[in-house]
């Protein structure tokens, strides 16, 4: 196994082939993965270092060789600037939901969240999912949705917001505080 790269440990680009190299060896270090990935080895560290941007294409290549779509979420979302346009009309066509109204939506959602742990339980149990516990499964998925979709709209209002925006960062899935 390679060894950390400590000045890239936050970086979601180096997270997501740590994570990868879990499941295959080949990403374990950075010049194994380069060779992999198809993307010169010090443009790799320069990426996962965040000294410059990755290409569109370099992201979709990462995200597919590391089963890590998020990696193209935060891309679009906070780098690509087709997709920072688009992310800033679709809040401002929308008309916006007040926190409180948001909250009680993801409360409410996740309510559920418990009876969701027990039918998991139940259906993992044995190591297998049954043709019975099918509809269960794409019960428990559409409700896990439903929470990750309200989560967002919790997201999107304090990204909205111009007082707020400023002190958070949304990587991917990961919320970083700014200060």
């Amino acid at each position: 196994m390679g060894r950390k790269a400590s000045k890239a440990t936050d970086n979601i680009y180096y997270m997501a082939r740590n994570a990868a190299a879990d499941k295959d060896e080949l990403f374990s270090s950075r010049e194994k993965a380069a060779a992999k990935l198809g993307i010169e080895r010090s443009r790799l560290a320069r990426i996962e270092l965040e000294q410059i941007e990755p290409y569109a294409e370099e992201v979709d290549v990462m995200a597919c060789a590391y089963d890590a779509p998020h990696l193209c979420t935060d891309y679009c979302n906070n780098i690509c600037p087709i997709g920072i346009r688009k992310l800033e009309e679709q809040a401002k066509a929308r008309e916006p939901e007040s926190i409180e109204r948001l909250v009680l939506k993801f409360l409410s959602s996740t309510q559920s969240m418990e009876n969701i742990s027990k039918i998991l339980v139940d259906i993992t149990q044995d190591g297998k999912v049954d043709n019975e516990e099918i509809k269960d499964l794409q019960d428990v998925f559409e409700a896990m949705d439903t929470v990750s979709a309200n989560m967002d709209a919790i997201k999107m209002w304090i990204l909205t917001d111009p007082k707020l925006k400023p002190f958070f960062n949304f990587d991917g899935d990961t919320l970083r505080l700014d200060n």
